[in-house]
């Protein structure tokens, strides 16, 4: 199996490990996601608050005026008084009053009635007293006196706690003689689930207010909050069962008194749905809940001192048509919550903020047909990061990718929170980008890493390090076999080797030929070539593979011409170095389609090219000898070089093994005709016409003129003493191609 395909199975396990998470939620990811949602709060910031819900705070300024807490119920009934006074449309009460109060002065009033009433005779003053006493009593029952002021107001709902977990349940039979005192809280349902089928908030207790002020108000909801498992406040339930009635929260029962209507839920054998209050749909989850929309950290609600509403300090009509919320904001009485903001965060503005929410219609929007969507993008996440990744090159751009792929989705995300309210899942997408990444780039990269050791361990002494890079980063497989293409060969020869070794010896040889093919080589990886082989003091190279070039033609003149131009130097940048004074190369080049690839067998491989083109450029090469030139070329390579290089054809041949003819060149250098040099430049190409067209007295004078323009002419020469072994006249049937016989 090869290493895409691993990668890809990779990637599909990985994906079907994100969607098995999905699934399956648990609750490290569903922190996580939580998390994200907390950020996405805080990255959004705080948002005007557009209705007049105003919080009523008994704060640290109220404390120290009107006493520690908890105050008199009379003083309560009191602010009861001055908030109608004020003008405001609803009171909500985050305050329980689970118990009678007694003030000191009702204990000693009350001691001295019963001390009267046990007196006998009874007398005239004594009734007097009594009746007296009984007044005054009347007077100081706080209970009463909030109770008057909550049923004189109509507008107030109170709050009550629902006991949630199992040891502190109520008895079956005393939980529900308590439930006629919340009657007030109950809403009216249209088809609910069966307990245990919804995640509903159920009661197993109940702590409601005394009697008397619970039925002095208008309205009641429950005040108790569902807390994520982190402990964070971020959803509010409106709704929840006790018994087998369902009851509206606080925020809800002072919706249903700005709205002056009743609350009804709605929902199927699977869960809640919405609740309607007139023709206002509240949609919630399954299990009557809401996310909430918070509208920034703590004090982001209007929000007035309880003491300043008791001492009449507020500005006329500060509070003229709002929605007052009375609850504890000092730290110290210990009503406070966690919440996806940072700051203590009091229980009566999270109750502010649902009210807010329900009022403004637009809390946070997790519909059920948003789980689909997110199953769908997940599947669609995994398919084109197990489509796109490896098809890219390197770990670097599959990372961008995937990271820009990431970025847009925590985008698209916060745009939907922030611009529409919607809560979109991110966790499991975002899970989902970097699993089935790592999935499919960890192999890959494994694999591309031994491919890469691979191609280097077989190109690093073929070709530059640039080069074994680039092919490392490929996608090709070193294998056996080959392809045609079309390439530039040259083969280069040291003359008179045989003799020179003889002359220097073993060591001083190696020493010559260490430093030689040293320069030689770095030469050919310089101009993008390929060195195949050392044959001795031979080289064989090409351009144009393993990686394309278009321009392989004018790479291989430029090495031929920069290696003769390294030899004539050769001495002196290497002095003392035996034989560097008399060294000399013949240099072959042909441009030909040859089979190029790894040839060998399957213990043993090498990446060389084979074809005639490779043996036609091995005889040019010999043929340096023979016309006394530095560089011999084919005319297929000649017609790829550039202009920059100065050519001249020197002569028409065949050689043996081979029926077709060509013309060869000699290279001169990568430069223009210098002034001197036209004048035998231009001979020698007339002699070489003539001689081609059978005309050889007019060619002998053409090329002797060459050499005596030059001083000596090699090319010349060989063409003289070629017309002088045949006689005095070209030969019948001369075509002007020469044939060389032996190899």
């Amino acid at each position: 199996m090869s290493s895409g395909i691993r990668a890809v199975w990779a990637g599909w396990l990985a994906l079907g490990g994100s969607i098995l998470l999905f699934a399956l939620h648990p609750w490290l990811l569903d922190r996580a996601e939580y998390s994200l949602l907390d950020a996405r709060f805080r990255l959004r910031g705080p948002v005007p608050v557009t209705s007049p819900v105003t919080v009523v705070a008994i704060d640290a300024a109220s404390l120290d005026e009107f006493g520690r807490w908890p105050w008199r119920r009379s003083l309560l009934a009191d602010l009861v008084d001055r908030l109608v006074e004020a003008g405001v449309v609803a009171i909500g009460l985050d305050l329980v009053f689970s118990e009678n109060e007694t003030p000191p002065e009702a204990s000693a009033l009350g001691l001295a009635r019963r001390v009267l009433a046990e007196q006998t005779p009874k007398s005239a003053p004594v009734d007097e007293a009594i009746a007296s006493l009984d007044r005054t009593l009347a007077r100081t029952d706080t209970d009463a006196r909030l109770a008057r002021a909550l049923s004189a107001s109509h507008r107030a709902a109170l709050g009550y706690f629902f006991r949630t977990g199992i040891d502190e349940a109520d008895a079956p039979a005393t939980l529900a003689a308590r439930l006629p005192e919340i009657a007030r809280s109950q809403v009216s349902v249209a088809r609910v689930p069966t307990r245990g089928r919804a995640p509903i908030l159920t009661c197993t207790g109940l702590e409601t207010n005394v009697p008397i002020i619970q039925q002095a108000g208008r309205r009641s909801g429950f005040l108790s909050s569902v807390g994520d498992p982190d402990g964070v406040i971020r959803r509010a339930a409106l709704i929840a069962r006790c018994g087998d009635s369902y009851y509206v929260s606080l925020a809800l029962a002072v919706y249903e008194l700005v709205r002056d209507q009743r609350a009804m839920v709605l929902g199927d054998a699977h869960g809640l749905r919405e609740i309607r209050v007139g023709d206002r749909s509240i949609p919630t989850d399954e299990g009557g809940k809401i996310t909430i929309n918070f509208r920034g950290p703590p004090a982001t609600f209007a929000r007035v001192s309880a003491g300043d509403v008791l001492a009449g300090r507020l500005a006329p009509g500060q509070l003229e048509g709002a929605i007052a919320l009375v609850g504890p904001t000092e730290v110290g009485l210990g009503d406070t919550q966690t919440t996806p903001f940072p700051g203590v965060f009091p229980g009566v503005e999270v109750h502010a903020n649902v009210l807010d929410n329900l009022l403004a219609g637009d809390g946070i929007r997790r519909d059920d047909g948003f789980v689909v969507a997110e199953l769908t993008l997940i599947i669609l996440i995994g398919l084109l990061l197990i489509f796109v990744i490896p098809r890219t090159k390197g770990v670097l751009m599959s990372f961008t990718f995937a990271g820009l792929l990431a970025v847009l989705l925590v985008f698209m995300a916060v745009v939907a929170f922030v611009e529409y309210g919607l809560w979109l899942n991110l966790i499991y997408p975002l899970t989902t980008v970097a699993g089935v990444y790592l999935a499919v780039e960890v192999p890959r990269s494994l694999a591309m890493e031994a491919r890469g050791r691979r191609i280097r361990n077989m190109f690093a002494t073929y070709v530059p390090p640039s080069v074994v890079r680039e092919l490392a980063e490929g996608d090709a497989e070193p294998r056996l076999g080959g392809e045609m293409r079309t390439l530039t060969i040259l083969f280069s020869d040291v003359r008179n080797f045989t003799q020179l070794s003889e002359r220097l010896g073993a060591e001083d040889t190696i020493r010559l030929m260490n430093a030689y093919l040293a320069a030689m080589t770095r030469i050919i990886f310089e101009t993008g070539g390929t060195l195949d082989k050392y044959i001795g003091d031979a080289v064989m190279a090409f351009w144009g593979a393993p990686l394309s070039l278009e321009d392989h033609a004018e790479r291989a003149g430029r090495a031929a011409v920069q290696m003769q131009e390294a030899v004539s130097e050769f001495a002196e940048l290497h002095p003392g170095l035996p034989g560097s004074e008399g060294l000399r190369v013949g240099i072959g080049l042909h441009t030909a389609p040859v089979v190029v690839g790894n040839l060998g067998s399957d213990l043993r491989f090498d990446y060389t090219l084979i074809g005639d083109g490779v043996n036609l450029c091995s005889r040019l090469e010999g043929l340096t000898k023979a016309y006394g030139v530095g560089v011999l070329a084919s005319e297929e390579l000649v017609g790829g070089l550039p202009d920059s290089f100065l050519t001249r054809a020197i002569d028409e041949i065949r050689v043996k093994g081979r029926e077709g003819a060509g013309v060869i060149y000699e290279v001169l250098g990568e430069r223009d005709a210098r002034p001197e040099e036209i004048a035998w430049l231009e001979a020698h190409a007339t002699g070489l016409a003539l001689y081609r067209a059978g005309r050889w007295e007019e060619a002998r004078a053409a090329l002797n003129q060459a050499i005596a323009a030059r001083g000596d002419d090699p090319p010349s020469r060989a063409l003289l003493a070629r017309m002088a072994e045949l006689g005095g006249g070209a030969p019948d049937g001369w075509s002007g191609i020469w044939s060389f016989e032996t190899k």
